[in-house]
This record gives C-alpha cells, structure tokens and sequence, in this order.
C-alpha cells in the first residue's frame, strides 16, 4: 500500500534509471566487452603497472652471489625433472635427478638472476623470448622457477637466514608470481590514466549512493521508516 505517492515516484524513477544503467554496463558494447569487464582490465592494467619490483630484485640478487645452496625437489613426472633441469642450468645450477626427485645447488645470486631474467621477459610481454629458451611456454619456465624458490624460501626459513629468505621470498612472490599472474596483460600507471579512473571511481560511488537513496524513497512511499531507535515502523 502507497503512503506517499511522491516519495515512492522518485524512488520508482530512480530505481529505473538504475536498472537502466545496469543493462548497458553489463551489455557487451566496448570491443566485445562490457563496461565492467572493460573497467576491470583497466585496473588490472594499473595493478601491474604498480608492482614492478623485478628491477630491484635484481639490483639485490647482486648481493647473494657467492653464497651457494643445495635443495631437493619432488616433481610429478620424469617430462617435470627434464623440464626442470633445462630451465636451472641455464643459470648455472647443478642438478642431480633420481627418478622424479631433484637436487638442486648453485649460487643463489646468479641463479636468482636467471629466474628473474625470464620473470621480467614474461611480465614485459616478451613470452617468445622466454619460450625460445626452453622450447616450451615461459609461463611454466617460471613455474619451475617458482618451485624452486619456494623451497629455498621453507629452507632459509627453518635455517634462521632473514637476509636469504627476505630476498628469496621477493623472487618469489613479488616476480615470479606477478609476472606469472599478470602476463597478457598491459602495463599502465596512474598518472597516464587519471582521467578514465577518477571518472570510473567517481561512477561506482554515485551510481551505489543512487542504489541506496532509491531504495530509501521506495520504503517511505511504503511507509516503511525507521524510528529513533532502529526499530522498524509501519505506517
């Protein structure tokens, strides 16, 4: 039963727009993609063009050289171990493989290098040059790198070495993952795109503030209110 026609109108009105609204950004009409989908990539685009921390990581693996390890892997199938050990010999890692188990030395600086040398290839978009390398798809070039960084960092851990783990976990984590998370996808900063983001950010708050005052209008045209002390009334 309508209490206030008024109210109820503008509320009405309101939610229309909004459901308006909501067809046409969910409709594929930028390229094939919807707005959301459209304004996702964008802030995926910007995600990345604010972690690119390959550079100094590789300014710190410098530090490492000289410092060797030794670690055992267990991959799933003898193509892994192979896979594997074409990708660590690359950087000078010694490998030693028994059916599916690895072990793996070297110095951690220089193979830190060769891990994030094919990191910053992928995260640049640069995939054939990684997968020239090895003669299979450098997202999973990093994948091995990946395990071996893992173990080094559980290895560093369980050994109380805060500096080895610190940067082993950076490779890991902050390389290997992003570059692996974000490939295919373009880099882009804040600053070249402030225009289209604050118009974005803006839209999401007006457009979930609009949402809420429709549904407001609605229940008081209802007559459903509020009272002082949260409690429900009905006119």
């Amino acid at each position: 039963m309508i209490i206030n026609k008024r109210q109820f109108t503008i509320g009405l009105v309101m939610m229309v727009f909004f459901l308006v609204v909501f067809v046409v950004i969910m409709s594929p009409i930028i390229n094939g993609k919807t707005i959301v989908q459209t304004a996702d990539d964008l802030f995926n685009s910007l995600t990345k063009g604010s972690t690119y921390y390959i550079l100094k990581a590789q300014k710190s693996a410098a530090g490492f050289e000289g410092k060797t390890f030794d670690v055992s892997l267990t991959l799933k199938s003898k193509e892994e171990v192979d896979k594997i050990t074409g990708v660590l010999s690359t950087a000078g890692a010694a490998v030693e493989a028994v059916d599916t188990r690895v072990k793996v030395s070297g110095d951690l600086g220089k193979v830190a290098k060769g891990a994030l040398a094919d990191a910053d290839g992928i995260f640049k978009g640069e995939d054939a040059r990684v997968t020239g390398r090895y003669g299979f798809a450098g997202r999973e070039a990093l994948y091995y790198w990946w395990l071996l960084f893992k173990e080094l960092n559980g290895k560093y851990k369980l050994e109380g070495k805060s500096s080895e783990m610190s940067f082993v976990n950076t490779v890991q984590t902050k390389a290997l993952e992003v570059a692996y998370n974000f490939n295919g996808i373009q880099a882009d900063k804040v600053a070249d795109r402030a225009g289209i983001t604050t118009f974005m950010l803006v839209f999401y708050v007006v457009y979930t503030v609009w949402y809420g005052f429709a549904i407001m209008f609605l229940m008081e045209g209802l007559g459903i209110v509020a009272s002082a002390h949260g409690e429900k009334v009905e006119a």
